[in-house]
């Protein structure tokens, strides 16, 4: 679960921000909440603002420094640094994630010169009571200063850990995080207590799924599941889409690979299989499977490895109401397409999942919009799993649905810096029209004309 971000020197934001999940005094939908004896933690969040505001700055810096855990820099990082300030260029930026795990509290975070592609500090922390903390490892880069043996009660695990940050100690070009999570399965397997690498960075790789307006925020490998078909059927038929049933059913192979490169099929094959291998090795039989989706039509293939070793080829297939005809997926409409891309948040069972969706409303009706998020709050009561939205949408700005800490605003000061702040803090009567309010501009983030 997302306790904060914290973000500074990064696009539209200059000085550092803090995004919240944690809960306010508000006292109404209660029993959706995340509590412990420690925190309070929103299981949904609609953020607003106009249009270059920020809001989209915001998801980007999550994405950005996710894949910065997972797949190191690139050269393309070079210009994100907030250009507002031309000190900026030489000035490290900042990205922290503070999240709860299995009861646990943890701060994990770094600081960057972007221009230079330079980490320059690192840091994990298990938070303990009020500002206090058990430090797992510290990095300063710079001074290639280090701490990772004060954590374990291990002799040996801290010594290993002490040689490999000695490593890279003066090493500018790898997070300590990223490189404890590579070629390091022995050691995880010999030694249960140094997980914590493992699971934190775990988190970032699966848990939590920061996505674009127009990309799937899935894999659609649930659509293998014959439970989860039947749910999805019903929810199309709900949302008004005007399907009435939702399947898969098997094709030719040679329809898929007449328009797929044989090298590409066989490179899916050898996946495939050595994932099979994989599976078996713990004792798991499902079948692997793949997903092809061609962004131009929206035809969408799914490739699953038969016990013989053969490929089977499946697609969707959907029947409306009143007819007997039978549509495929680039058949149906862009609001069904966006409806499948986004359907798996309503599915979701994975404790502490944490879904960011930029634009949660592109090409959405506002009424399909405010639809799917009454249904995701339903959900949420009874899992750990978060939500977390841009959108324009002024219709789910509601408090009937919504908590006032539910609604955040990003807006942008007169010096063009991207600011975060929550509804919650204008202390506004639960009985109050905020939609109108907003449009009024009682609240800033909105158009100035």
């Amino acid at each position: 679960m997302l306790i904060d971000f914290k973000i500074s020197n990064y696009l539209s934001f200059d000085q550092l921000q803090i995004f919240s999940m944690e809960a306010g005094k508000v006292r109404n939908h209660s029993e959706r909440l995340y509590i412990t004896k420690k925190l309070k933690l929103l299981k949904f969040m609609a953020i607003y603002g106009a249009n270059a505001s920020g809001k989209s700055n915001l998801i980007s810096a999550m994405e950005f420094a996710k894949s910065i855990i997972i797949n190191g820099l690139s050269s393309d990082c070079a210009n994100y640094y907030c250009k507002l300030s031309d000190n900026n260029k030489i000035l490290p930026s900042k990205f922290e994630f503070t999240i709860e795990l299995s009861g646990s509290r943890f701060c994990y975070g770094f600081e960057v010169i972007l221009n230079s592609l330079s980490f320059q500090s690192e840091w994990l922390h298990e938070l303990t009571y009020g500002n206090k903390y058990r430090l797992i490892f510290e990095r300063n880069i710079v001074t290639g200063e280090h701490t990772v043996n004060t954590f374990f009660n291990d002799n040996s695990i801290n010594e290993r850990l002490t040689i490999y940050a000695d490593d890279v100690k003066n090493d500018d070009s790898i997070l300590f995080l990223t490189l404890m999570n590579q070629n390091k399965s022995s050691l995880y397997n010999d030694n249960e207590e140094i997980r914590i690498y493992q699971t934190i960075f775990n988190w970032f790789k699966h848990k939590l799924s920061v996505n674009s307006p127009d990309s799937p925020i899935t894999n659609y490998t649930y659509l293998l599941n014959d439970e989860s078909i039947e749910k999805i059927s019903k929810l199309l038929s709900a949302f008004s889409t005007g399907v009435s049933q939702f399947s898969l059913v098997s094709i030719p192979l040679e329809k898929v690979s007449s328009n797929v490169p044989k090298e590409i099929m066989k490179d899916i094959s050898t996946h495939l299989m050595e994932h099979k291998k994989q599976l078996d090795e713990k004792g798991i039989s499902t079948a692997p499977a793949i997903m092809l989706r061609n962004s131009y039509d929206n035809a969408m293939f799914i490739l699953e490895l038969c016990d013989d070793g053969n490929l089977n080829a499946k697609t969707f297939q959907f029947n409306h109401c009143n007819t007997s005809a039978v549509f495929s997926l680039n058949e149906e409409s862009d609001g069904t397409i966006r409806l499948l891309d986004l359907i798996e948040i309503l599915l979701c069972t994975d404790q502490e999942s944490v879904y960011v969706i930029d634009e949660i409303n592109r090409r959405f009706h506002p009424l399909l919009t405010y639809k799917f998020i009454e249904e995701y709050l339903k959900i949420a009561k009874d899992y750990h799993i978060q939500l977390i939205v841009t959108t324009h949408e002024s219709k789910i700005m509601d408090l009937n649905l919504l908590r006032k800490d539910e609604i955040s605003f990003v807006n942008k000061n007169e010096q063009g810096e991207s600011e975060i702040f929550s509804l919650n803090k204008f202390g506004e009567r639960f009985d109050k029209k905020i939609c109108t309010a907003y449009l009024n501009g009682d609240y800033g983030a909105i158009p100035t004309f």
